[in-house]
């Protein structure tokens, strides 16, 4: 089975089965981008902070080719908010989901640390290189996603994305109001795509490749084009059917 099989049976099926908040939406989405990076040669490495129980990150580890790798960083162990609830057990659950769904990962892909502690370098010499797909889920407070954001933009390939999540969740504003800073410091930096969890970033000139890519993906309902900061953005919604497909390619089309 080739690597984009492997990873659209773990997408459609036994990613279920991993405990996590990623919706099916992003998942769809993150699948879609991470195939047009496989079929287009756009290099790098892979990259999480906050794994929790693995249920994105394994998207990212199955989309490695041959010399790349996924690193994971994370404390990997239960916060105050997680301990009593059916999402505990960080201190495993990642080794034993990945043991489960037999996808191997090396030493060097899990690197046990807080993000405030580690270096751009860090994760160049524990990733082998640049990365082409690096999601923000760890600390929420404001420190955690500045830093994180950092880290990110420091260490991303010339045609890398960034997904920080839980850019619109009200329990944590610090995350959009980071966010959105950065986005003002960082003018190589832009969005291209957001659902109701998250929002998607690449440099500048990358931004527009990673938009096509998404309009042609008739699987996945956009719902409009919005401004975000100056820049045209996709906007998701889960759940709702594809509307204005063909306007919003026109549009695209138009501005390519």
């Amino acid at each position: 089975m080739n690597r984009q099989m492997t990873l659209d049976r773990y997408v459609t099926g036994s990613i279920a089965t991993v405990q996590g908040f990623l919706t099916s939406l992003d998942a769809q989405l993150i699948r879609a981008l991470l195939c047009y990076q496989s079929d287009n040669n756009v290099t790098g490495n892979l990259c999480e902070i906050g794994v929790h129980h693995g249920r994105l990150f394994f998207m990212l580890a199955l989309a490695r080719r041959a010399n790349e790798r996924a690193l994971a960083i994370d404390l990997f162990e239960d916060d105050v908010e997680n301990v009593k609830t059916q999402h505990a057990g960080r201190d495993r659950a990642l080794f034993e989901n990945a043991r489960r769904l037999g996808i191997e990962l090396s030493e060097e892909e899990t690197l046990k640390a807080s993000s405030l502690d580690i270096k751009p370098a860090d994760i160049l010499a524990r990733a082998s290189g640049p990365i082409r797909f690096f999601s923000i889920d760890g600390g929420h407070s404001y420190e955690h996603v500045e830093n994180d954001l950092q880290l990110a933009q420091q260490t991303l390939a010339g045609q890398g994305i960034i997904a920080v999540d839980d850019f619109f969740n009200i329990g944590w504003v610090d995350v959009s109001f980071a966010t959105y800073d950065f986005l003002r410091r960082a003018n190589d930096i832009v969005p291209f795509a957001i659902t109701p969890k998250k929002i998607y970033l690449a440099p500048k000139a990358a931004v527009d490749i990673y938009k096509r890519a998404l309009c042609k993906r008739t699987d996945i309902a956009h719902i409009a084009l919005v401004q975000v900061l100056g820049s045209e953005v996709l906007a998701f919604r889960q759940g709702v059917l594809k509307k204005g497909y063909e306007l919003l390619c026109d549009a695209l089309a138009r501005h390519a």
